[in-house]
């Protein structure tokens, strides 16, 4: 069994890149929150994050970027490090749960304050950003396993695809390939993030028995994802809003984290 340390490019992309990328998308994670216990149109929840101001868009954020470097430094670094000795599965499996018990905090405490701020009051103990359990842990375990899964299994194949179908291999088809692969994987955890959004923004999930919480969980989804009209049932409108807004924000962190990880290990000094 092989241990290998990441390189210095590869850890300063973590350290660094993974928090500016995380703060950027803060408005697009605000808009994905609110959606999780909201039936409105994309257009319509990303104009909440933004009705009281350009800056309330990130409200939040601050949270996100302070987590995002240890959960960057998890993505790449600690990614390497378990694949060195586990392959790319187990690589992905290992970064998935360090990366939870990293942001999930900081997560679920972003989430409920983006709550408040449409509801005034509606969480009145907002969960702490340090602490790294609560309700929804496993469903965001599962989730960032999907999303891993995108950024380090999913992007060379689609690269791939995209290089045959086009004739050519450039800077361009691997960005390409990259936010095709991350989309992918987007859409894929749309509704476990979606389940995730919702336990963590509805208190009164945590005061019921086992049973019931995991049926008011499956009746989220149903009422989220189907529509029964007619005695026929069929996916809600809700299906392809949440696969875009989930692209939005996934695909564009990851991918843009990705660039500037290729990036500094090509351009670093040898």
């Amino acid at each position: 069994m092989a241990f290998e340390l990441p390189s210095l490019p590869v850890i300063v992309a973590g350290g660094l890149g993974g928090p500016a990328v995380m703060f950027t998308v803060t408005p697009f994670r605000n808009g994905l929150t609110l959606g999780a216990t909201s039936s409105e149109s994309a257009v319509q929840l990303y104009k909440q994050v933004f009705s009281k101001g350009i800056a309330k868009g990130w409200t939040g954020g601050s949270f996100t970027a302070r987590a995002a470097c240890p959960q960057f430094l998890c993505l790449g670094p600690a990614y390497h490090f378990y694949a060195s000795f586990s392959g790319v599965g187990g690589g992905v499996v290992l970064t998935s749960l360090t990366e939870t018990a990293i942001v999930y905090g900081a997560e679920t405490c972003n989430a409920q304050m983006a709550k408040n701020q449409k509801s005034p009051g509606s969480i009145p103990a907002v969960h702490p950003s340090w602490k790294p359990w609560g309700p929804g842990f496993g469903i965001h375990v599962f989730r960032n396993v999907i999303a891993t899964a995108g950024l380090r299994m999913f992007c060379l194949p689609c690269t791939t695809a995209i290089e045959k179908a086009t004739g050519k291999s450039n800077s361009m088809t691997t960005l390409a390939g990259d936010f095709a692969g991350n989309v992918c994987a987007a859409c894929l955890s749309a509704p476990v993030h979606q389940l995730y959004g919702y336990t963590v923004t509805t208190p009164e999930l945590r005061t019921l028995p086992a049973a019931e919480q995991r049926e008011r969980m499956v009746s989220f989804l149903k009422d989220q994802y189907l529509i029964t009209s007619g005695g026929r049932t069929r996916l809600s409108s809700i299906v392809p809003r949440d696969l875009f807004m989930r692209s939005m924000y996934v695909a564009v962190a990851y991918t843009m984290y990705s660039t500037v990880e290729r990036t500094l290990v090509a351009c670093w000094p040898k």
